[in-house]
Order: structure tokens, then sequence, then C-alpha cells
């Protein structure tokens, strides 16, 4: 199990400033771009390893705002520090939540993903971004098991079980987007290289390198059961009300009775 203690602030300076994270961090901050832009409401967080997320401009919030990673300190000016198994939100405080990479760069994603529902409203959604472990890029990580380096560090979550996770939290999955599928490799040129994974995302074949997990929060309702009334007689006021008669032809009396209608 790698652990994020293992990131040192340096290791993620250096890794932010090679070509082709700024190559996935732009390709993914398109394709959240995509997503934000449609969200309404209040308050949106943001937890990641961008350090400069312009994507959130496009957020039609009225408030977004940074939560820092335990070890992005000193490295990003947040509005609040968390921890995996605990943030300083309230329950259901926030519309929507981001957590681009953050899920693999934490020892502990179950914990950050129940912190990360908690605080979401209900109909509220959750975006997550991470890396594929079941790609070619996964199997490659694995050659680097005791690498100290971005992103062979990370602890990837599958987006089979994150799937998992977040249906047993009540959450709808809205869709799961494979990405980067020719990334880290620069095929050409760098903007070729863009163009192919823009063009070949949402394909599952190869396995991308990464995913964008879009999920909403429901609530089951609430049937209320009322007690059945039962109708009460009508008052009656005046004369009595006589008695249907009965026909004295015992042919049309069995009709009758049978709910038919007597032929005439």
């Amino acid at each position: 199990m790698r652990h994020s203690n293992r990131i040192k602030v340096e290791t993620q300076q250096s890794w932010l400033q090679r070509n082709d994270t700024q190559r996935l961090l732009a390709l993914e901050g398109g394709w959240i771009a995509d997503w934000v832009c449609q969200l309404h409401g209040h308050q949106l967080a943001y937890a990641g390893v961008d350090d400069h997320p312009r994507f959130m401009r496009e957020a039609r919030m009225q408030h977004c705002f940074r939560l820092g990673l335990p070890w992005q300190r000193g490295l990003v000016d947040v509005q609040a520090q968390i921890h995996d198994a605990h943030w300083p939100l309230a329950d259901e405080s926030v519309d929507a939540v981001i957590l681009q990479h953050a899920l693999d760069m934490t020892s502990r994603p179950h914990q950050m993903i129940r912190e990360a529902t908690r605080s979401i409203v209900p109909s509220g959604y959750l975006i997550v971004v991470g890396f594929n472990p079941q790609s070619w890029w996964g199997a490659l990580r694995w050659v680097r098991t005791f690498s100290a380096e971005l992103p062979w560090v990370a602890n990837p979550v599958a987006p089979k079980r994150l799937v998992d996770w977040l249906t047993l939290l009540d959450f709808r999955i809205e869709s799961v987007t494979p990405v980067a599928h020719s990334w880290p490799l620069k095929l050409f040129s760098e903007s070729v290289s863009r163009r192919i994974d823009r063009v070949m995302a949402g394909t599952n074949f190869p396995p991308g390198n990464a995913y964008v997990l879009v999920a909403r929060k429901t609530q089951a309702g609430m049937t209320t059961i009322r007690p059945r009334r039962r109708a009460a007689p009508e008052p009656r006021f005046g004369f009595a009300v006589p008695a249907a008669r009965v026909p004295e032809n015992p042919a049309s009396h069995h009709l009758y009775q049978a709910g038919g209608k007597c032929e005439s």
C-alpha cells in the first residue's frame, strides 16, 4: 500500500512542471469544465492536485473554495485544510465536490469518500477524477512499485470499485468516462497527443489511463401511510327511502342477483 505521507512538496512541484503533467491537467480541466458549467447552487468545494484549477471559473456557484490535502501544506492557498477521515464541513453543506486525483494520493480513499459524500446536499454532485489501475499505465505502475515520484506513488481506486462505494452511499452514477488513453506518451507532437486524447475520450478500448466519474446524491422518499377511512353513513332526513323491489319473475330475479341486465 502506498502512503500519501511519502509525497513531498518538492516532489509535487517538480511533477507539476513537467510537460506531460501540464497536458494531463489541461485535458482533465476541459472535461471537468464541461460538467461544472452545468451545475447550479451555492457552494462548490475542490480538492485536487491542480495548483491553478482554471475550470473553477466556469462554475455558476455563488461560492467556490479550495480544500487543502494533507501533503499540500505550504504549496497552494486553501480556505480549509482536510484530513482523509475528517473534513471541517457540516453535514449537507455544499452543493458539489470535485476530487481531482485526491483519492489517488491517500492511503484511506474510502474514508475520504465518506467525508465528501457526507458534506454534499441531497441532489448534489460529486465529480471524481482518478487514475485507472486497470490500464497500461496501471501495469507500468507496478513495475515502479518502489518509486517515490509522482504519479507512480499514487494509490488509485478502480472505477468499478468506486461505483460500488457510491451506490452503497445512496449516490446515482451519472457517467463514467475513460480518458487519457495515450497519456503520458507523446505521439508526434504535444498538440497531436492532446487531440488524440480528446478524440478517444469515452472509448473503452484501449482502457483509459484515467477516468472522470460524476455521481448525484439521492434521497429516498418517504411515503406517508394514512389510515383508511371508513365512509360514514350519510344522515337521512325526511321520509324513508323505499327498498328496491325484487322482480316477481324467477328468471329475472336470478339475473338481478348476478348483476346482469334483464331482457325485455
